[in-house]
């Protein structure tokens, strides 16, 4: 990234396999030092610090995540999110709150709401999975629910596939109020190209509201690097072209939500086929069903918000599924 991107701003997220062993992230405070995830998080606060300005790098040295100012308006939030992974074994000691970071959170939202700052939040498992743990990602959509004018915008990673999540309103009338894209992965995996994702936000002028665009995903042509040692990525689509959406915010991806569940002629040649790469093949009644509850699910382990498909149907389809 130094070498081929040397102006390019750097916001880096960790991802369940940054520890050894993977999934294994103690929270802060542990004395014994093999046990301690101090080795970890000190490497990154120096690797880190090539792009991060030093008030951004205490947090990230003590438990993996940070905040930093991308211009007046704007604030990039990198959460580690592996807080919430329900591999992450030590997390069954104790799950409240690690490392302070949700507390940390709402005070990082509080001043930039009175601030008048927009934030963008990073994170690597998306908190609407059953890879995260019910009392983080509960508390976490709360937060979302309550700063729904601050934050502009969540991505996520972690599956390989290219998805989104809804949030809603708990309290008032179960209005959108933010969602999570979570990209494809630049990780090779089975039956999946490599994948990169491009977004176009709403630009640095005053008053802007640093909402998303649009995005663009781009496939790695296997077959020509193979055969040709070339490197040739190709557009697959982008959300303009596909989905007539030219902002992406709350209340439009509702409409595109509510559109893929009346038309499933229209949901397996678009939303299903660039998820899975799928080339053709549709979405059985089980998967359309768990396709459309996941789309809805921005709150893991939630009996609530797809009563079509139960808690315990989507559990074992999510771990059939399961990615990473």
């Amino acid at each position: 990234m130094r070498e081929y991107l040397p102006r390019t701003r750097v916001y880096p997220a960790l991802g369940n396999h940054e520890s050894s062993p993977v999934d294994s992230f103690p929270p802060p405070g542990l004395t014994s030092k093999a046990l301690s995830n101090d080795w970890l998080n000190l490497y990154v606060q120096n690797i880190w610090s090539l792009w991060l300005p030093p008030e951004a790098l205490p947090t990230v040295g003590y438990a993996g995540y940070y905040a930093v100012q991308h211009s007046e308006e704007l604030r990039i939030v990198s959460l580690n999110t592996m807080y919430c992974d329900a591999l992450n074994f030590w997390l069954y000691l104790d799950n409240t709150d690690p490392g302070g970071q949700l507390q940390w959170l709402v005070q990082e939202l509080t001043w930039a709401e009175k601030a008048g700052i927009k934030v963008i939040i990073l994170g690597h498992i998306p908190t609407g999975r059953i890879d995260c743990l019910k009392s983080f990602s509960w508390n976490f959509y709360r937060i979302v629910d309550r700063f729904e004018s601050t934050i502009v915008g969540q991505f996520m990673g972690h599956t390989h596939l290219d998805h989104f999540m809804m949030q809603y309103s708990e309290e008032t009338d179960h209005h959108p109020t933010s969602y999570q894209f979570v990209s494809p992965s630049l990780t090779t995996f089975a039956d999946l190209r490599p994948s990169i994702r491009v977004y176009t936000f709403d630009g640095l002028y005053s008053g802007s509201t640093y909402r998303p665009l649009k995005h663009e995903t781009y496939l790695f042509d296997m077959d020509r690097a193979n055969s040709k040692n070339e490197t040739v990525w190709e557009l697959e689509y982008d959300t303009e072209s596909a989905y007539n959406l030219t902002w992406l915010v709350p209340d439009e991806m509702e409409t595109l939500v509510t559109r893929l569940e009346g038309d499933r002629s229209f949901f397996n040649k678009t939303y299903y086929n660039y998820m899975y790469h799928t080339n053709g093949n549709t979405c059985d009644d089980d998967c359309y069903q768990y396709e459309l509850c996941q789309l809805r699910t921005g709150r893991s382990h939630d009996p609530t918000i797809c009563p079509a498909m139960s808690l315990e149907e989507r559990r074992k389809r999510e771990l059939k599924n399961k990615m990473c």
